[in-house]
């Protein structure tokens, strides 16, 4: 991982998404063997050939989670993926909280990302575990400030790039969400529980074509988990959204399936630009 000496030796706590299957094969590359928790119904089942071992859990199954990660030989760990709040809200049945869990939920207030995934990763250490940075130990897909597809944004774009990362620390100030979406100066989208693809959705719906969609980190972000991410499904949701430009936050945003995402924004025209972050992370 960057800045320290690698590990040899590192657990995964895998959510939805792409993320945990593209960095565990990224970590394997690097020579680390990694030892994944994963939960059913939740994670590509892909990801047990890309990993050395693998336990499967139910969500919310926090003392199985620790014993695995114990009977795997893990001491540091990394966690990584969506975990759909939805599904502590509905009472899914892919939900089973144990007693911890339960105990951990009774004792915050708040059940936004960062209270959340904090009062965890707390829990994790407080079992002996260390929680790694995600921009450390996925540092391979971090985005670099520049522009990443073949068409550079306009003038017109950028004004509403800066209109969207005004907004982003507003809402993410309040622990509300990740992306904005504005339109000719125009905030017409905020993610909140349903993600950012969703949301560049419902933008499509209220604005028509021609959006921006601008993404990037919390304020006072903890870079241990939960860092924004974009990727081909991004590219996608904006293509059918008519969304024109994308713009991130480098530094800071995960970029999956990245040759992927460029080609597909490449053919639907699509600009795709990383603006410097203004913030230091925890």
């Amino acid at each position: 991982m960057r800045g320290r000496d690698p590990v040899s030796r590192l657990g995964l706590i895998a959510g939805r998404g792409r993320l945990p299957l593209l960095a565990a094969r990224g970590l394997a590359a690097a020579g680390v063997s990694v030892r994944a928790v994963a939960f059913e119904g939740l994670c590509d089942p892909e990801l047990e050939g890309a990993v050395d071992r693998i336990h499967w859990h139910r969500l919310g199954q926090l003392d199985a989670a620790a014993e695995s990660l114990r009977a795997m030989e893990v001491d540091e760990l990394v966690v990584a993926g969506a975990v759909p709040k939805q599904a502590l809200f509905d009472g899914s049945a892919r939900v089973e909280l144990d007693a911890s869990a339960k105990r951990l939920l009774g004792s915050i207030d708040r059940w936004d990302d960062g209270t959340l995934l904090r009062a965890i990763a707390s829990w994790l250490e407080r079992k002996g575990f260390r929680v790694a940075r995600q921009d450390e130990a996925f540092a391979t897909l971090v985005a670099r400030e520049g522009d990443f597809s073949g068409r550079e944004p306009s003038a017109e774009e950028l004004f509403d790039v800066e209109i969207g990362r005004r907004a982003l620390a507003r809402i993410g100030a309040a622990g509300i969400g990740q992306c904005v979406v504005v339109r000719r100066g125009c905030v017409v989208a905020v993610e909140a529980v349903e993600g950012t693809d969703a949301t560049i959705r419902r933008a499509g719906e209220l604005a028509g074509p021609g959006a921006v969609v601008v993404k990037g980190a919390r304020a006072g972000q903890d870079r241990r988990f939960d860092l924004p991410a974009v990727g081909p499904g991004t590219i996608a949701a904006m293509a059918l959204a008519g969304a024109r430009c994308l713009a991130i936050e480098a530094g800071v945003t995960l970029i999956l399936d990245r040759e992927s995402a460029r080609d597909a924004a490449d053919r639907a025209g699509i600009a795709w630009t990383a603006f410097p972050s203004d913030r230091v992370g925890s």
